[in-house]
């Protein structure tokens, strides 16, 4: 991110236990940016840049925080990027780290309060997205000694974990396995305590080619050039993260803003058309081999500088990166540089003067989806730049506020509410237009439950709703009286959806009874689910999908639903012991296993594969990626040439997705997962197939990916 006072060069689903995914989940309210362009501000806390600006003060702080927070909702801003750990430190109550010294003047010292849960909350209350920003490697900013650090700090418990660089400066060791372990400890203390909506990595890793790393090198590069090895390090930080991440809440996103230019033509001739610094030497971040190995949800390049820049033009570096995340799962924000503002320190560039310009070049590509900027205090002190983001953002709302919503085929019918929830609703309305006897209700933030809940809500012909843990929106309170159903189930422990929700609903009419589903996991919550359907049902067919793969389980949940035969969950390598013993006694079912060797071990099949009846050996089903498994599901269950209709969604995130399986199933429908482009392997599967309509279930879908899909399936 931005150096101080200087200018940048720039279906077998894995999951953790509910109670942990869940134990901390409030209420998410951020409509807009489910199915709208990210504009996003960066709030940074080292050397107080944004924010706080008052030290041992709770009230002041939290004054200061909601009053930046209201002026950028009120030019559009609809996301916030919060450093959370600035320097190996916390601005939250951290067992790992101590209390960062931005909010008090000391390090190691209590604020009070909890700053976290605040910032997180007030974001969500003004419908904005929260992403917790970390700063992996750095360690001081200054030449300071590691014994003046706080006495619980990792790097004076640990001084072999670090390095000091030749800017005198302390940083961890990228080539430590103990400093990757630590750093995404950090990241997952966060993930499971607190209600964030993503993870965000700056662009500093290493700090540069001097860096100090000998003895790590002779110790752990295997014969590897040093420089490579430099650059796995990296990778393998963000996808031990990344992977960690989606084991306990698939829904949370992760995303790393790198400095803006890969490597310039010179150097590559696939580089950009640029005369700058570049990450892949000097950093040593190699974002290419990030996108294409899908180490990161979202992208965020650091593209600073003006239209027309001799070294780095705006202008060619958009398409650049633009083509860089084509035909891949990782969506592409640009990082927008308004702190530039005619400073003679920066040249006199002034970014901020130019931004309508930037963003609107931005909305040509398709593959760009929004803006991070940087940051929260340059909006805030700038009048012009207020009015130049309300005209972006307010004022013309209702033709630019979504790139996406407004360019897609005027074919494709919509279902797309204000959030998940809102969709779900929406979902339920156009499948239940005349209300259902039962209801199934899940957590809103569980995408799992909502897959693995599908032909329980088709065995009892019901929509599956959203609620939050302790809260009923709305909407979905008005949709359940709509519906006026006399059966609801709910499926989760007391941990995922309390008691206080289920009263709610019975207090909606005497008659109605209440079932709950519930495991002390979510492998148990969906054997709990499975016996509920063969309590009704005949098993004779078992999909087992895997919990990170939740794309996968989306693949399969309306063929699941169409047969009402249940989804089960395993982890890769192993199945949860009852429910082993569940398929066991039901050992003349068919066998199906959604998803490649990454998420589904040899192993587990021919575990399976020896305790039924059929030879289920052969019976995995899956692809490359997740949209070529998708693809195979499709091919594999998907005979018809002709559908009523198809639905289509976006690949990532997958949260209004989660309700679709019900209505897909009631037409027996395939559910498409689109990313950044129609794969080749999807366009394989409906290259002889066709469709009287295509819906699009929920925003941030891909323009271009779902206009091809129109074109090949609308007759």
């Amino acid at each position: 991110m931005l150096k101080k006072s200087k200018t940048i060069s720039i279906l077998l689903v894995t999951v953790m236990s509910l109670v942990t995914i869940f134990s901390s989940n409030k209420l998410n309210l951020f409509a807009e940016t489910d199915s709208k362009e990210m504009r996003a501000a960066y709030i940074s806390t080292v050397w107080n840049i944004d924010w706080p600006s008052t030290k041992n003060n709770q009230t002041k702080q939290k004054q200061e925080y909601t009053s930046m927070l209201d002026t950028l909702k009120s030019v559009g801003i609809n996301a916030v990027v919060v450093q959370v750990r600035p320097k190996s430190d916390a601005i939250y109550k951290s067992s790992i780290n101590p209390w960062s010294e931005y909010l008090t003047g000391t390090q190691g010292k209590d604020p009070g309060y909890d700053p976290l849960t605040f910032l997180i909350d007030e974001a969500h209350k003004r419908g904005m997205e929260f992403h917790a920003w970390f700063n992996p490697y750095r360690i001081t900013t200054s030449e300071t000694s590691l014994d003046q650090l706080a006495a619980n700090h990792p790097a004076r418990l640990h001084p072999n974990w670090t390095v000091k660089h030749n800017d005198g400066k302390y940083y961890y060791n990228p080539g430590l396995p103990e400093v990757k372990q630590y750093i995404t400890d950090s990241v997952m203390e966060v993930v499971r305590n607190y209600n964030i909506d993503g993870v965000h990595f700056d662009d500093y890793f290493y700090p540069g080619t001097s860096f100090n790393d000998d003895e790590a090198y002779k110790t752990y590069g295997a014969g590897k050039n040093k420089d490579d090895w430099r650059r796995q390090n990296v990778n393998d930080l963000l996808s031990k993260v990344k992977t960690s991440i989606k084991a306990v809440k698939p829904n949370v996103v992760f995303g790393v803003s790198p400095s803006g230019i890969w490597r310039n033509k010179a150097s590559d001739s696939t580089g950009s058309d640029t005369k700058g610094n570049e990450s892949y030497v000097g950093t040593y971040a190699d974002t290419r081999a990030w996108i294409k190995q899908g180490l990161v949800d979202y992208v965020v390049p650091q593209v600073y500088w003006a239209i027309g820049n001799s070294a780095a033009d705006y202008s060619k570096l958009i398409p650049w990166w633009q083509n860089e995340v084509k035909g891949t799962n990782v969506d592409l924000y640009i990082a927008q540089g308004i702190y530039k503002q005619g400073q003679a320190s920066y040249n006199g560039e002034n970014v901020a003067k130019e931004i309508i310009s930037q963003v609107e070049l931005n909305r040509k590509y398709s593959n760009i989806k929004g803006s991070f900027y940087f940051s929260a205090r340059d909006i805030v002190k700038n009048k012009q730049l207020q009015a130049d983001l309300k005209k972006l953002y307010v004022e013309n709302q209702n033709t630019n506020n979504d790139q996406n919503q407004n360019k897609v085929n005027e074919k494709v019918q919509q279902l797309i509410g204000a959030d998940r929830f809102d969709t779900a609703v929406k979902i339920s309305e156009k499948g239940w237009p005349n209300g259902a006897d039962t209801v199934v209700i899940v957590n809103g933030n569980s995408v799992v439950d909502g897959i693995t809940s599908t032909p329980l809500a088709t065995t009892n012909n019901a929509p599956i709703l959203l609620v939050d843990k302790d809260n009923i929106p709305n909407s979905t309170l008005a949709q359940l009286k709509k519906l006026n159903p006399s059966k609801v189930i709910f499926v989760g422990g007391k941990n995922v959806i309390s008691d206080k929700v289920i009263d709610s609903v019975k207090s909606i009419k005497s008659e109605i009874t209440t079932k709950r589903l519930e495991g002390l996991d979510r492998y148990q919550t969906a054997l709990a689910v499975a016996k509920e359907i063969a309590s009704t049902n005949d098993i004779s067919k078992i999909y087992i999908t895997s919990g990170t793969g939740t794309a996968d389980a989306i693949s399969i949940a309306s063929k699941a639903g169409v047969d009402k035969q249940p989804i089960i969950l395993t982890s890769k390598d192993s199945i949860d012991s009852n429910t082993f013993e569940w398929i066991k006694e039901n050992s003349s079912s068919d066998v199906y296993f959604i998803g490649g060797g990454a998420v589904i071990s040899d192993s587990v099949i021919s575990k399976v594969d020896s305790i039924v009846t059929k030879d289920v050996s052969k019976n995995r089903v899956a692809g490359s990626d997740r949209q070529a498994t998708n693809a195979e599901v499709i091919k594999k269950f998907y005979s018809d040439t002709t559908f009523a209709t198809v639905y289509a969604t976006e690949s990532t995130k997958l949260v209004d997705a989660l309700t679709s399986g019900p209505l897909a199933a009631k037409t027996n429908s395939p559910v498409v997962i689109l990313g950044n482009s129609l794969s080749t392997t999807q366009e394989e599967a409906f290259k002889s197939k066709k469709s009287d309509v295509l819906h699009q279930i929920g925003g941030g879908v891909n323009v271009s990916a779902i206009n091809k899909l129109a074109e090949l399936l609308l007759k």
